[in-house]
């Protein structure tokens, strides 16, 4: 079979590609062009003049039962809907032909074999998730955590620390950057169908999440000030006070050598502090902090301290713990009134030797480590507990009753921890061996009955524990005497808290002053520090009265004064809310706080803190400002 068309012969090479068209067009997958080109001749192929036969397509009604239909696929949500037969064809509305002729081209899509139901979409986020946003989006992503076993907790919509804890085990295990933010890059990984679970790993929580820019080491040589303040011709030391002062006191604390808040006042603790880095430096340790210490000190090559030396503007007490403790503790262990660990926790053993302290160098014993006491502990001009407790005491038995201390074994301490255990300050073993607990339980019995409170059981501390009398007669002493009975009666005068000097059995000035304080507080007559039968019979006896269990004298303070008494003043009156401020100074403040103490106590308010007033400023119905 062969056709002709303007002369010209078209071999069977043409009949059979129409043939090979015509089945394509009829399985589905082939679309016929709207021309033809063959050769050098063009040949516009219409509705009229197709070379081979044709099908009209079909109705969508038409049934043909010849051929089993095929599953209709499901239309794509958003996307054209497409209308298929019963043969997978699409007969959606014919295309308009171009060429305008009339004719339609319909176009034939072949139906997909198997098509896949898409994903659930991911939502897409404005910005990244992260620790602190909260709402319905943190919630899906909460969700969907729990389900891949990252998150146990709740989906509460709150990006908290558990939630950014789940994220960042996510991100680990599927290969992500571990920031604990949900970008698009997470959030896609998170609902896709191969995020990887968690296999059972415990999910630790971080309440604080480390930033990524690393610290700076710390400088141990070298730190370096903000600004230098100008130290020519500045000499600071005891007594001074100001900004200066304060300035030279916040450095050292940064330095680590002093603890607590500048209060702009030079006492003992600031001058300790100073003496340390001055010793630390190589300078002359004078505790003077004059232009080359000052420089030196504003310098960026100061060095740092090891430990704290003493502390300023802070009131240390039972309970409180730290660097400003331990440095309490030592001090006291340097000056023997401690015997315990300086482990920097303030516990009863430090109170007590705190206490001990203050009745020796005539400070308000209220076992409180103030400004007053921080700085008299420093100074030079102290009593220390060595030059009282750290001496041969063998000797002294007045009365029949010998010193016991820390060390001493027998009957004597086996009777001494009975008795201490029948009042309720021991709770140890009787077993005559003086240690440690036994040293706690005569320091408590000591506090309570206001002796010198030094662990130490001396005579007169075992009259009081005992309830014993003498009925000895005494031959007089006085100053010039020397020899044991001087030394028992030093010891004695020591325990009630009249004597502070060594007890080397020489009745010197020293003991003459204490016997008259006795005297005058145990309505003694005369008043003349002579050691007499009269007088030897009550200190011998358990009604002695201490010196701290009579009303103290106080000197008076006025606009002007300075030292450790005006501090001692000014916190009292801070506390009660009198006064902003410790100066070390009675300054105008000062004596505005000192006339409205006065006026709220009922006290004549002339603002200058006689007896009267100290006496009700120390006391415990003091009232405090409204």
């Amino acid at each position: 079979m062969k056709f002709e068309f303007n002369g010209k012969r078209v071999g069977k090479g043409l009949a059979l590609a129409g043939a090979i068209a015509l089945c394509l067009t009829l399985s589905g997958c082939y679309i016929p062009p709207d021309e033809i080109s063959a050769g050098t001749t063009n040949m516009t192929v219409g509705s009229n003049n197709i070379p081979f036969p044709t099908f009209d397509p079909l109705p969508t009604d038409t049934q043909v039962p010849t051929q089993a239909p095929t599953k209709e696929p499901a239309n794509v949500p958003g996307q054209p809907t497409i209308n298929w037969d019963d043969w997978g064809t699409n007969v959606s509305t014919p295309t308009p032909n171009p060429n305008g002729n009339g004719g339609a081209i319909v176009v034939v899509t072949q139906q997909p074999t198997n098509t896949p139901q898409p994903a659930t979409p991911t939502p897409a986020l404005t910005t990244s998730l992260k620790k602190g946003a909260s709402g319905a989006e943190v919630r899906q992503v909460q969700s969907r955590l729990k389900e891949l076993g990252y998150l146990s907790g709740s989906a509460d919509g709150d990006f908290g620390d558990a939630t950014e804890a789940a994220v960042i085990a996510f991100q680990k295990a599927n290969g992500l950057t571990a920031d604990g933010k949900v970008g698009s890059q997470t959030l896609s990984k998170l609902n896709s169908n191969n995020a990887v679970p968690n296999n059972g790993n415990s999910i630790a929580v971080v309440t604080q999440k480390p930033t990524n820019t690393p610290k700076k080491p710390t400088v141990t040589n070298s730190p370096r000030p903000t600004n230098t303040p100008k130290v020519d011709n500045v000499y600071l030391e005891i007594g001074s006070s100001g900004s200066k002062v304060k300035t030279l006191q916040q450095r050292l604390i940064s330095l680590g050598y002093l603890a607590g808040t500048a209060d702009g006042s030079y006492g003992g603790a600031t001058q300790a502090a100073v003496k340390a880095f001055q010793d630390r430096m190589g300078l002359w340790a004078d505790g003077v902090a004059g232009p080359d210490t000052l420089q030196k000190l504003y310098s960026s090559s100061a060095k740092k301290a090891s430990t704290v030396a003493s502390v300023v503007g802070q009131t240390l007490e039972e309970g409180m713990n730290g660097s400003g403790v331990r440095a309490l503790q030592k001090r006291l262990k340097e000056l023997n009134y401690y015997s315990g660990t300086v482990d920097g926790d303030f516990g009863s053993g430090t109170k007590t030797a705190v206490i001990a302290f203050q009745r020796n160098n005539g400070l308000k014993a209220d076992g409180k480590a103030g400004t007053a006491t921080m700085n008299k502990l420093f100074e030079e001009d102290l009593v220390k507990e060595s030059e009282v407790n750290d001496q041969d005491t063998s000797n002294i038995s007045s009365t029949g009753y010998v010193v016991l201390e820390e060390g001493s074994e027998g009957d004597a301490v086996r009777k001494l921890q009975k008795a201490l255990k029948n009042m309720g300050y021991y709770s140890g073993t009787v077993d005559g061996s003086y240690g440690s607990g036994t040293v706690s339980a005569v320091m408590a019995f000591q506090r309570q009955n206001d002796l010198t409170v030094d662990g130490k059981a001396g005579p007169a501390t075992q009259r009081v524990l005992y309830g014993t009398g003498t009925s000895i007669s005494y031959s007089t002493l006085r100053e010039g005497d020397s020899g044991s009975a001087v030394r028992n009666l030093q010891h004695t005068l020591y325990e009630l808290g009249y004597y502070d000097g060594k007890i080397d059995g020489d009745y010197g000035q020293t003991t003459k002053d204490a016997v008259r304080a006795f005297q005058i507080q145990n309505n003694l007559s005369p008043v003349d520090g002579v050691a007499g039968n009269k007088t030897q019979q009550k200190l011998y006896s358990s009604s002695a009265k201490a010196a701290t269990s009579a009303t103290t004298e106080f000197d008076t303070l006025r606009p002007g004064s300075k030292g450790s008494a005006v501090i001692e003043l000014q916190e009292a009156l801070v506390q009660l809310g009198y006064l902003a401020e410790v100066t070390g100074v009675y300054d105008d403040s000062t004596t505005a706080a000192v006339k409205a103490f006065q006026r709220k106590n009922g006290i004549g308010a002339d603002g200058v803190a006689g007896n009267q007033t100290l006496q009700k400023l120390y006391s415990n119905n003091a009232k405090p400002s409204d």
